[in-house]
């Protein structure tokens, strides 16, 4: 599988036209990276799996759709959306439904065996994607306007299965590292360069621990965070230690995961971050700990930015300055096929129409679904310091210039200059999903504690090939 490459440089014209020239990831499964203007849709469309005609949309008619969302307070894309979509269409009005964020796509799962969802579905994970289009045939067929986007801006095969397309990307997401500048500068600790390793990162941790008890910082204030997600682990070795990710999920052999397990444990052992057991029964989140000045560094996706800006504008996050940083490499060179750039993880998000928007009401969903992963739909995420699957230089210049952005070279480099493969390789829905819940209980026994690394991955290839989905 191709790494997807970053541009290199910011800022000025030229620089902007690189940021635009990217290349884009082979596979079932693609980062996204851009698109181009929609074309105006006529005439009818035909909705999947019941083969019902669609109406032409008519911004006249008095029209009401339903978007589905969850944690608004820190994923405000979905409002940027909604409100400016119906600026646009005044005629259309968009009611969000929110879903808890850990149980979102077990309640979408839900409203779909029930026949009713939401007109606009956000597709959370690509995992979930197969089962609504293919298993549960509970998405509209979208191929329509999938292919007339231009793939220099859009990259829309993110989303095709076997030649069709139920969901449009409408955001790239990849992960870097934020970090409280406040902090580094009152413990004296070093701060990131954007040359860090893992064994950077566990060392910084180390000194760090010590250091805010010499600031004067409390106990309940952490050098960092290991999200609870397997992802914080196992997409990273994924991306940073394996040539091709995909063949590497369907081998059955996980021992390559070890190394960035035994980290992270040692994170939590030498509670230089909050434990799995505590994050998982607590509800802790990252959003709440790093705008309460509580940790001091973490990495996770850039979906971030835009939610710590607005969290910071309306005071749900305390004021102070921080900066993005590449995240920490693979320390071991030998098993990393790219050095040059900093190595992610990357992925995209992609909107759906429910196959049960019919009539008038269809027309305004797939509209929605067109003007969001446009260019408009674009400019309004990219002003408001959200990472858009679309890009032009319009697109480019205003998330450049989002208000609340850092300025410092780093940061800039940061979301510019990286290499990335997927996050979760695809071959098809049914093995990666088995292969996922298997991973999943793998990363649950061993961050628990309760079973040893090398046993609870041996297990887990075990059971991936005895259910066939591995050789």
């Amino acid at each position: 599988m191709e790494a997807r490459r970053q541009p290199t440089n910011f800022g000025t014209e030229a620089e902007k036209e690189r940021i635009m020239k990217s290349t884009k990831l082979t596979g079932a499964v693609a980062f996204v990276a851009a698109a181009t203007m929609m074309l105006g849709a006529c005439g009818s469309n035909n909705a999947a799996g019941d083969g019902a005609s669609i109406p032409a949309f008519d911004p006249n008619a008095k029209t009401t759709i339903t978007f589905g969302a969850w944690a608004l307070s820190q994923s405000p894309e979905f409002t940027y959306l909604k409100e400016g979509f119906m600026k646009k269409y005044p005629n259309v009005t968009v009611e969000i439904k929110e879903y808890s964020n850990d149980n979102y796509e077990k309640q979408l799962t839900a409203d779909l065996s029930a026949g009713k969802p939401t007109d606009v579905i956000p597709l959370k994970s690509m995992n979930s994607y197969y089962t609504y289009a293919v298993e549960s045939k509970g998405l509209a067929d979208l191929t329509d306007i999938a292919k007339s986007f231009d793939s220099k801006n859009l990259d829309s095969s993110t989303h095709e299965l076997d030649g069709k397309y139920y969901g449009i990307p409408y955001r790239r997401d990849f992960w870097v590292m934020y970090y409280n500048k406040d902090i580094f500068e009152k413990t004296g600790v070093a701060a990131p360069d954007g040359t860090w390793t893992w064994d950077d990162y566990v060392k910084t941790a180390e000194e760090m621990k010590t250091a805010l008890k010499k600031a004067g910082y409390g106990d309940d204030v952490y050098p960092t965070f290991t999200w609870n997600k397997k992802s914080f682990v196992q997409d990273f070795a994924n991306n940073q230690s394996q040539k091709d990710p995909k063949a590497s999920m369907l081998s059955g052999d996980y021992n390559y995961f070890k190394p960035y397990y035994e980290r992270a444990l040692k994170l939590q052992d030498e509670k230089l971050a909050l434990d799995f057991n505590t994050l998982t029964s607590t509800k802790v989140t990252y959003q709440g700990l790093f705008g309460s000045q509580k940790i001091a560094f973490f990495p996770v996706g850039n979906w971030y930015t835009s939610a710590l800006v607005s969290s910071q504008k309306n005071g749900d996050a305390e004021k102070f300055n921080w900066g993005i940083a590449p995240v920490p490499q693979n320390p071991d060179k030998s098993t990393n096929t790219q050095t040059d750039k900093p190595v992610t993880v990357a992925g995209a998000m992609g909107l759906a129409v429910s196959k049960y928007a019919t009539g008038q009401k269809g027309a305004a969903a797939r509209e929605f679904v067109k003007w969001a992963a446009g260019e408009e739909g674009a400019l309004e995420l990219a002003k408001n310091g959200v990472s858009p699957a679309y890009l032009s230089d319009k697109v480019t210049e205003a998330y450049l210039g989002a208000e609340g952005m850092p300025t410092d070279e780093l940061s800039k480099k940061t979301i510019t200059d990286f290499d990335t493969k997927v996050s979760a390789p695809v071959v098809t829905g049914k093995e990666i999903s088995k292969i996922t819940t298997l991973l999943n209980d793998a990363h649950s026994a061993i961050m628990t504690e309760t079973t040893p690394i090398d046993q609870a991955l041996a297990d887990a290839g075990q059971k991936a090939k005895d259910a066939g989905v591995v050789k």
